[in-house]
């Protein structure tokens, strides 16, 4: 998809909509997610990174019940991105090996530390999960909190967030 992601409805409605476009009225507003138990499939290095960064986005209140497998794909992004640092160290290059017809290794050449590129692959599967979730500067001026509450203002369930 090209071009700036769209601004979300509750932003247009408080900031006012100057281009005129059709504002979406049915837009989901999925329940908040409640038990932050890391999925049973994730390895031990993905769910420590769930474990560190789930409660902090409940509390920022952008982790929602349909949000489990993206955050689940930016933490196994974040543990391969651990791995590969640690992995790859300082050796930018890596000396290409082979071997003799006398079986005894032989360097032929140089090459990109494979670590980085994995490394590489991983930091930008992370940032592009993570800008989802508003996890940089510049990506949390793009989101806006709708708080969830109830269409026909049950006090029980918090404030209506229903502007339209």
């Amino acid at each position: 998809m090209a071009g700036r992601p769209p601004k979300p409805t509750a932003l247009k409605l408080v900031q006012g909509n100057p281009g005129k476009r059709a504002i979406n009225k049915q837009e989901p507003d999925p329940d908040y997610l409640t038990d932050l138990t890391a999925p049973a499939w994730l390895d031990s290095a993905a769910a420590e990174v769930w474990n560190d960064i789930a409660p902090k986005l409940r509390a920022a209140k952008v982790l929602t019940e349909v949000d489990v497998q993206l955050l689940s794909m930016g933490c196994v992004s974040v543990a391969q991105y651990r791995a590969a640092v640690r992995r790859a160290g300082n050796d930018l290059v890596k000396s290409k090996m082979t071997e003799n017809e006398d079986g005894e290794p032989i360097e032929t050449g140089e090459q990109v530390n494979p670590w980085f590129i994995v490394q590489s692959m991983s930091f930008k599967q992370a940032m592009a999960v993570f800008a989802q979730f508003g996890m940089s500067p510049s990506a949390r001026t793009r989101i806006a909190i709708q708080p969830q509450g109830d269409l026909f203002n049950d006090q029980t369930k918090g404030p209506a967030s229903y502007f339209s």
